[in-house]
């Protein structure tokens, strides 16, 4: 996927000869099927980008991604290879571990649109279900590896981390929308919940099972219904897709898959994902009324 420049405020043409190091500001939620990035270059917003937070750390030489004396394929790449050992966030359960290998690979990503130096600075945002200044410390141990100094593409790059900053999920949305009070991240394998005090604060909305499944409910039950077996083998593919493959095809917005309409069996597997946003829509009305009741 190419990125495209959404706005240029600056009137960037090509980099100043005399600049030392451009200035990043970076968005990114990472989630257990994909992390979704904002970002800015100098000032300048580039188009929100999507890629699958799969990691496979391969041998020496082969990856593209080089940090330290390891390298690493990310997202895409990463799900297509079938050598070296993958990890996701919800393997590991862990979102901080292998962060540094998905920044690199959304910097690799800006470098498409825009040449960067080989300095940068970085100011970086990362959604979570938990924010506090302990996993900021956790989120600026895990890379400072990149400080050092890694290469992407063929090109060494040195990062100077400027600022870490953690937001609960889902919450810029209600900090820059005043028209929504509430709202419901669905992640691949959780559910979470946030409102708007009365007081302006943002808050969690504490959802019984929250963590026991989001959109995987729905790519594993499509992965074993006897009708997508049967249209798969019946399209001569050797095996079914795999739930990464799957959910990076449906997370582009693909509902045809080998000459397959996914969307009559996505439909009857998504009624337990719709009954659990029913229930965490109801959840946050009932904050929303007690809010309301202890501010009066």
């Amino acid at each position: 996927m190419q990125l495209t420049t959404t706005q240029n405020p600056m009137n960037i043409d090509e980099p100043a000869t005399i600049k030392q190091s451009d200035f990043l500001l970076m968005a990114i939620d990472r989630g257990n099927s994909g992390s979704k990035i904002a970002v800015s270059v100098n000032g300048c917003p580039l188009s929100p980008f999507k890629i699958p937070s799969v990691i496979r750390k391969v041998g020496e030489g082969e990856g593209l991604i080089k940090i330290g004396n390891q390298a690493y394929l990310c997202g895409e790449t990463a799900i297509s290879m079938t050598t070296g050992a993958t990890s996701t966030p919800l393997g590991e359960g862990d979102k901080v571990k292998g962060l540094a290998v998905v920044i690199a690979s959304a910097i690799h990503k800006t470098m498409e649109v825009y040449p960067l130096t080989d300095a940068v600075d970085l100011s970086l945002i990362v959604s979570s279900p938990f924010a506090t200044d302990s996993l900021s410390r956790e989120i600026r141990a895990e890379l400072k590896p990149l400080e050092q100094g890694f290469e992407i593409g063929g090109k060494s790059i040195k990062i100077a981390v400027q600022s870490v900053a953690v937001e609960f999920e889902g919450t810029v949305l209600l900090k820059s929308d005043p028209m929504f009070n509430g709202v419901i991240d669905i992640g691949f394998g959780t559910i979470l919940a946030g409102f708007r005090k009365a007081s302006g604060e943002v808050a969690i909305v504490p959802l019984m099972g929250g963590d026991l499944g989001g959109c995987n409910l729905v790519i594993k039950g499509l992965l074993n219904d006897p009708r997508f077996l049967a249209a798969v083998k019946k399209s001569g593919a050797s095996a079914p897709p795999s739930a990464e493959r799957l959910s990076a095809k449906l997370s582009e917005g693909v509902t045809t898959l080998r000459g397959i309409d996914l969307r009559p069996m996505l439909k009857d597997h998504m009624k337990v994902l719709k009954t659990r946003i029913e229930d965490a829509a109801q959840a946050i009305a009932t904050e929303l009324r007690l809010d309301s009741l202890a501010s009066d």
